[in-house]
């Protein structure tokens, strides 16, 4: 019970809720902060997803079963 009401105690200011919310919105060590993790994020994700999971693995196997559709649809048979 005494641990609540010390994190209910320390997340409050003497400022208030909207004022100490734009103070650590305009922070510029926050926003660096902010804008350093989202790049990472971004970069890890978007290499990840795209680089691996999509042009190794997704797109070759549409390409075999496009190209293989369209052998069967024109009757092509390759040995």
């Amino acid at each position: 019970m005494q641990l609540i009401q010390f994190v209910t105690e320390a997340g409050h200011s003497a400022e208030g809720l909207w004022p100490e919310a734009w103070a650590i919105f305009s922070d510029p060590s926050h926003i660096i902060a902010e804008l350093g993790w989202t790049l990472i994020q971004d970069v890890i994700l978007i290499w990840l997803l795209y680089g691996t999971v999509w042009k190794k693995m997704i797109l070759p196997r549409l390409r075999r079963e496009i190209h293989k559709e369209i052998d069967e649809e024109h009757n092509i048979k390759h040995d």
